[in-house]
């Protein structure tokens, strides 16, 4: 019988709730004993990739939410109340499919492990394990582990929110609370700047400066090392925008929030996600450009390009250029074609990846331009490039 269960977001990460609570974990750093049974399972029927980010996005929002040991008790004993907004394992994954229409189990509140394992939505796929060496052990034990420092963190900031207001879950829940309570403004961005959380990013920037610096990468010719860094930029191209979009929504969303009520915290997390978006467009383009040098089929058969006017680009869009894609409705529904620009809406228009969003349109992967407004995106700082065949 199954007695865990944990939801995976991202190419080796996965969220769970525990008695730490809701947190983000990297699948690299979990090890299991040899008796234990691990299995992995995804959807039976395939739905839209609009349909999958929701799922994730839910499953994010819920870090830092509390873990509720009286109610993952309940579950197992058959008994159905009270229901409240703390998390544990099952609940959780049930309870963020469900958000996006998906019923996994009959009850998402209360449901079980073993619950899940039985959905007749899922279907079992194979698990692949690596063994781990002593040495590798060793050092795991011995050297810096981000995710506990996150964790740590989360649970500092989420402290000093709950002296505040006791029924404040997850991370997302601070937006509202200083909304309406803008006094206590000085003691969140105190605890924002004292718990590390605002410099959480220099961990993976000092230990790994290669993956955000082309000159670095370059450097590093050892065989060895040219099979690893192959394995790990064609991960990260396949997840090139959808990997990072979180970082532009959010960045997105405390601008406004900042813009409206101001205050040091919201000015502090915008800060943050505009280093947060940087990052992950150097990371991408870093791996872009390795392969593109030493693999470049491997870059045509993996590279995420996520093609503009589809379902999942007006997903995205729509929550980090709403006036974008609400102008590019316009053009579709003018013409009754998805080929058009999605400036002007006129034909003919090819798709080009955005490579410089951060700077200029955090979020958005992709435009579909004719030649006039190619050349007028180009001049106000855009960079673009073609799709890849």
């Amino acid at each position: 019988m199954v007695s865990h269960a944990m939801i995976c977001v991202q190419h080796g990460s996965f969220i769970d709730s525990t008695a730490e609570g809701v947190q983000a974990r990297n699948l690299q750093r979990e090890l299991f004993d040899d008796d234990e049974l691990i299995f992995q399972f995804r959807l039976k029927d395939p739905v839209g990739r609009e349909v999958l980010s929701k799922v994730i996005d839910y499953a994010r929002a819920e870090i830092g939410a509390r873990y509720s040991l009286p109610e993952a008790m309940r579950s197992v004993a058959g008994m159905r109340k009270p229901r409240s907004n703390r998390q544990f394992c099952s609940r959780l994954v049930a309870r963020v499919y469900k958000k996006a229409n998906i019923d996994l189990v009959p009850d998402a509140d209360y449901c079980s492990p073993e619950d899940l394992r039985l959905s007749p939505l899922l279907v079992e796929i194979p698990v692949q394990t690596e063994t781990v060496s002593e040495e590798e052990t060793r050092w795991r034990e011995t050297n810096a582990n981000p995710v506990r420092d996150t964790h740590q963190a989360h649970n500092a900031i989420l402290d000093v929110a709950r002296s505040f207001d006791p029924d404040i879950e997850s991370l997302n829940d601070l937006y509202p609370l200083l909304v309406n309570r803008p006094d206590i403004d000085p003691e969140i961005a105190a605890v924002l700047r004292e718990s590390g959380y605002l410099d959480l990013w220099r961990i993976e920037i000092e230990t790994f400066p290669w993956r955000y610096d082309q000159n670095l990468i370059a450097t590093m010719t050892d065989p060895g090392q040219m099979a690893e860094l192959r394995e790990y930029c064609i991960g990260t191209v396949i997840e090139a925008y959808s990997g990072g979009i979180r970082f532009a929504v959010n960045l997105v969303q405390l601008q406004a929030l900042q813009s409206k009520y101001g205050g040091e915290s919201f000015q502090l997390w915008v800060k943050l996600y505009q280093t947060l978006v940087l990052n992950d467009q150097a990371r991408r383009e870093v791996a872009f450009t390795w392969l593109l040098k030493h693999h470049p089929d491997d870059l045509k058969r993996h590279m995420e390009q996520i093609e503009p006017h589809s379902a999942y680009w007006y997903s995205i869009v729509d929550r980090v250029e709403p006036k974008l894609a609400a102008l590019s409705r316009l053009g579709v529904a003018a013409e009754g074609n998805l080929d058009v620009c999605s400036s002007c809406g006129d034909q003919p228009a090819a798709a080009y990846r955005v490579m410089n969003g951060a700077q200029t349109m955090p979020g958005v992967p992709s435009l579909r331009l004719c030649e006039d407004c190619i050349e007028i995106r180009r001049d106000m700082g855009s960079v673009l490039a073609p799709f890849l065949p």
